[in-house]
């Protein structure tokens, strides 16, 4: 009964992201390589600057290309919330700071930095307070063109497109910005640092947790490992496939976008003291669990031993009953190790939202 209820309703929300595809119809990407832009650490002043090779030959080159650019010095800090200049800086001004909504535990032990999915229109407000209660400080980060970082409604179609080299651009702008976060936690003196991302945002946290030494725990739900195969293969793409496919192969683009593929980062993922948690959906038709099985596959094969819960709904599916309490329950017990009976109990009111993936 459940597995039905939770197609029922990830058919509702994939119809609701098709709908808002033809409504947005007019303000879509179209393709372009645009490599410079990749590399443009400002849009203003490097725009026409030449630009690298959008190829990941060697583990070097993702090092450099991910490397934090500014100190991790906040603009402004208040109880709730702290703002940071982001390291890169584009032509849409709004774009260019960014700010963390932090629900404090009140500890110093352990903070989760959150990485919300792609057009999200909601915070993730019941997961915050869930894991602070529990003695997790939750910064919940905001991605490139989201929330108060758009001009319009129509602003987070400049994350993710048709242009090669803008995706890579704003995917690389929200790895610096948290790298940026980890970073000044650790100078506020948090013992464990732990990333969670949902969707997209799951990818950006795998990216960083590659590339940043100081986060000790990476969870992905429901993740795309590769962004190509996302466009190629989900079923909420065929609009984006339909821009890119006449110009270029699968292949094509998972080569043009190795920097930003979790596949070709399995070095920096399989790094002493980082531990990692995938949480599938056995019926995602967007972020389909064979690609996440193949890095699964290969960190297991360089001695790495990854948590895997898989669970039969699919992709929004996964935050409704009892997918979200069962998720709840096993990343708690990842982060925390040793959650009380209390706090396993509590987790049956746990809910958050994926209704805008």
């Amino acid at each position: 009964m459940f597995r039905y209820l939770a197609r029922r309703h990830d058919r509702k929300h994939i119809l609701r992201s098709l709908q808002r595809q033809k409504h947005i119809d007019h303000t879509f990407i179209e393709f372009g390589y645009d490599t410079s832009l990749a590399f443009a650490v400002n849009e203003t002043e490097d725009r026409y600057a030449s630009g690298g090779d959008l190829a990941f030959t060697n583990i070097a080159d993702g090092e450099l290309f991910f490397s934090p650019i500014l100190p991790p010095k906040p603009l402004s800090e208040d109880e709730n919330s702290v703002t940071f200049q982001s390291d890169i800086t584009t032509s849409d001004e709004k774009n260019n700071t960014f700010k963390c909504v932090v629900t404090d535990s009140g500890s110093k032990d352990h903070a989760l930095i959150v990485f919300h999915h792609w057009y999200a229109r909601n915070r993730y407000d019941s997961f915050s307070k869930f894991f602070a209660a529990r003695g997790i400080t939750v910064i919940e980060a905001t991605l490139p063109y989201h929330f108060d970082r758009g001009s319009d409604v129509y602003s987070e179609e400049q994350f993710f497109n048709a242009n090669l080299g803008r995706t890579v651009r704003s995917m690389r702008q929200a790895v610096l910005d948290g790298r940026k976060i980890v970073r000044w936690l650790h100078r506020q003196g948090y013992n464990k640092i732990s990333v969670v991302g949902m969707c997209l945002g799951g990818t950006v946290a795998g990216l960083i947790a590659a590339q940043e030494e100081k986060v000790d725990k990476a969870v992905l739900m429901v993740s795309p490992m590769s962004p190509a195969d996302l466009v190629w293969t989900a079923e909420t793409m065929k609009s984006l496939r339909g821009r890119i496919e006449p110009a270029m192969s699968l292949e094509d683009l998972r080569t043009a976008w190795g920097l930003i593929n979790l596949e070709m980062h399995t070095w920096g993922l399989t790094r002493p003291r980082l531990d990692m948690m995938f949480v599938l959906g056995k019926d995602d038709t967007i972020a389909r669990p064979e690609a996440a099985d193949r890095v699964i596959e290969l960190l297991t094969k360089c001695g790495s031993s990854p948590e895997v819960l898989r669970l039969n709904c699919g992709h929004s599916s996964v935050g409704i009953f009892p997918y979200n309490i069962i998720a709840a329950r096993k990343v708690l017990r990842f982060l925390k190790e040793t959650p009380t009976l209390a706090e396993l109990w509590d987790v049956r009111g746990f809910r958050y939202d994926f209704s805008e993936v």
